[in-house]
């Protein structure tokens, strides 16, 4: 049954006058008339009596009331919620972000945007560098901030957000540790703990940054875990980012060094490039592009 019928019915209970009724509903009579007509017949009772005189509701028609009313108020909540989340959807910001967000200022910047368009929704996914870029292509998130693990221009929009590079963890008693810089090179004897997991483009980063160096590390063989006492407990040491590396800085037990020449690792905020952008998510990346830590 139209629920367009149900308020011509209560129209008409309230009225008790088919002329009256169609005109404050701004329907014709017969229409009116034949709308009551169906509602009766798909009920299988009469709603109102006839009379030349006057018409009146029938004990069915005093019950449907209660009814109708039920029915009409649920679809107006219904319609209600149906607005709210298209406001919602429409500005919904989903943002993925890999690893240590308050050292790059991310966190700084999404509540700054916030501030911005009080009117956005974010919604903020921490997932690693793989389980991420998987997002962005199926859609589940919007934009990311990822270090620069290669070949990313061919997929992405990128947006410069802040310089990034490795460092090296070492043992606080190590011969380099409290040097100022440290090549690659340097370290071709030691046991390297690589954190990311195998396979992964982080990890894939790491080999080439070190085969690069000519090395061909011996490997630590809990590699591919993240738990930082790792680093701690014998003579490896390990590449790390700069929201790692400042993790670290407190902890006694470990020297960050410099690696020289820089191997850079930049974070980007991207974006899938065959994307259309809402117009919430073009604004934040209008916004990451001002506001940049670079």
């Amino acid at each position: 049954m139209k629920t367009i019928y149900l308020n011509e019915f209560l129209t008409l209970a309230e009225q008790l006058n088919f002329s009256t009724a169609a005109k404050k509903l701004g329907i014709t009579l017969p229409t009116l008339s034949r709308h009551i007509k169906q509602m009766e017949e798909e009920l299988g009772v009469p709603l109102f009596t006839r009379t030349t005189q006057k018409i009146e509701l029938t004990p069915y028609g005093l019950a449907y009331i209660s009814h109708a009313n039920v029915i009409l108020e649920s679809e107006r909540a219904f319609s209600k919620k149906a607005e709210q989340i298209s406001r919602d959807t429409a500005s919904r910001l989903a943002v993925g972000v890999c690893g240590f967000p308050h050292y790059y200022g991310i966190i700084s910047l999404l509540a700054d945007f916030k501030k911005h368009c009080p009117e956005a929704v974010i919604d903020v996914s921490m997932e690693p560098f793989d389980n991420t870029t998987a997002e962005l292509q199926s859609g589940r998130l919007d934009a990311a901030f990822i270090h620069d693990a290669g070949d990313l221009e061919d997929q992405y929009i990128m947006v410069p957000f802040h310089e990034d590079y490795l460092s090296v963890t070492l043992p606080a008693s190590h011969r380099l540790a409290s040097a100022p810089c440290v090549h690659l090179a340097d370290l071709k004897d030691e046991t390297f703990f690589l954190r990311h997991k195998e396979g992964s483009s982080m990890n894939q980063l790491e080999r080439e940054a070190l085969c690069s160096a000519g090395l061909s590390p011996r490997l630590s063989s809990d590699r591919g875990t993240r738990d930082d006492s790792a680093i701690n407990r014998g003579k490896r040491i390990s590449l790390v980012k700069l929201g790692l590396a400042n993790k670290l800085r407190s902890n006694p037990n470990v020297a960050i060094v410099p690696v020289e020449p820089r191997i850079h690792v930049d974070l980007y905020l991207v974006y899938p490039k065959k994307k259309k952008l809402p117009a919430v998510v073009k604004e934040f990346v209008r916004y990451t592009a001002e506001n940049r830590f670079m």
